[in-house]
C-alpha cells in the first residue's frame, strides 16, 4: 500500500477518534493496527507513529477496554501483542454497555418516580425509554449486518 493511502486511513481513524472525544493518537494507534498484516507490540507502534511509550500504552489499554482491540499471544514472545477486534464487536460492545447503563438508570429512576410521582421526572424517563428503544433497535440491526458480512472476503484474521 502506498504512503498516501496509508496516511489517508490513519487520518480517517484519527478524525473518528476526535469526533468521539478521544485523543487523535488513539485513532492513529487503531489505524496502525488496522493496517498491520500481523499483531503489533508497543515498540512497533511507537516506532511507526513516533510517539511515547506511555501514550501508546495508555491508548492501547483504553482501546482494549472499549473492545476495539484485543491482546494476542505469540508463541515464544514475552511482549503483549495487539490486533483489532473482529467484525463489529467493538461497536456492539459500546452499544451494549450504553444500553446496560440506560437500563440500570431507568430502574433507579422508575423507583424514584413511583415514590414521588414527579411529572418533570416522568417526562425525562419517557425520553430515556425512547433512547433505550433506539439502542435495542441498533443492536438488532448491527447483529443482522454482522451476520450478512461474516463471510466477506478481505476480513483479516490474526488467530
Amino acid at each position: 500500500m502506498n504512503n498516501e493511502a496509508k496516511q489517508t486511513i490513519i487520518e480517517l481513524y484519527s478524525e473518528f477518534a476526535r469526533i468521539e472525544g478521544h485523543p487523535k493518537s488513539r485513532g492513529e494507534i487503531y489505524a496502525i493496527l488496522f493496517l498491520a498484516d500481523k499483531p503489533l507490540c508497543i515498540n512497533d507502534i511507537m516506532e511507526e507513529l513516533k510517539i511515547s511509550k506511555g501514550n501508546v500504552s495508555m491508548n492501547l489499554n483504553k482501546l482494549e477496554e472499549i473492545g476495539f482491540i484485543r491482546r494476542v499471544w505469540i508463541k515464544g514472545e514475552r511482549k503483549n501483542y495487539y490486533v483489532i477486534a473482529d467484525g463489529f464487536s467493538s461497536i456492539n460492545n459500546i452499544v451494549q454497555k450504553k444500553h446496560d447503563l440506560i437500563v440500570k438508570s431507568l430502574s433507579i429512576l422508575d423507583k424514584l418516580n413511583k415514590q414521588n410521582e414527579d411529572e418533570e421526572l416522568n417526562k425525562k424517563i419517557q425520553c430515556i425509554k425512547k433512547m433505550k428503544y433506539l439502542y435495542e433497535q441498533f443492536e438488532k440491526v448491527m447483529g443482522e449486518i454482522e451476520e450478512r458480512i461474516k463471510n466477506c472476503d478481505g476480513e483479516k484474521s490474526h488467530d
